[in-house]
């Protein structure tokens, strides 16, 4: 039995991972270890890193995903009624974005999910 908490505690240290976390201006904030991100210091930052580099949370592109809606919507109301297949392809592209921004503010809600 020794032998089974022995492997489990060692599964347990490859888990634990560090996690940087930055502001807007890309200024350090803060650094944590654990299966996943602070929730405190993760709701603050802007940008927040893994220790392999990777990104876990970018709000550049959620904002970039905002302004392209904005833009999309305004698309549209300028397109004429007569013109209803660009009025559809439009309203699929902005239904489409809608789910994306849905799921990244989903994903960026829930640090531990990560």
């Amino acid at each position: 039995m020794a032998i089974i908490m022995q492997i489990n505690l060692l599964n347990d240290e490859e888990q634990t991972k560090e996690f940087l976390y930055y502001d807007a201006d890309g200024i350090y904030i803060g650094r944590s270890e654990g299966l996943g991100p602070d929730p405190h210091l993760y709701s603050q930052a802007h940008y927040v890193f893994d220790g392999d580099s990777d990104m876990v949370k970018n709000l550049d592109i959620l904002n970039i995903s905002r302004k392209r809606l904005i833009s999309l919507r305004k698309t549209l109301i300028a397109v004429p009624i007569k013109d209803m297949g660009k009025i559809i392809e439009i309203n699929q592209q902005i239904k489409s974005l809608e789910k994306d921004i849905d799921m990244l503010e989903g994903s960026l809600s829930l640090p531990e999910a990560i």
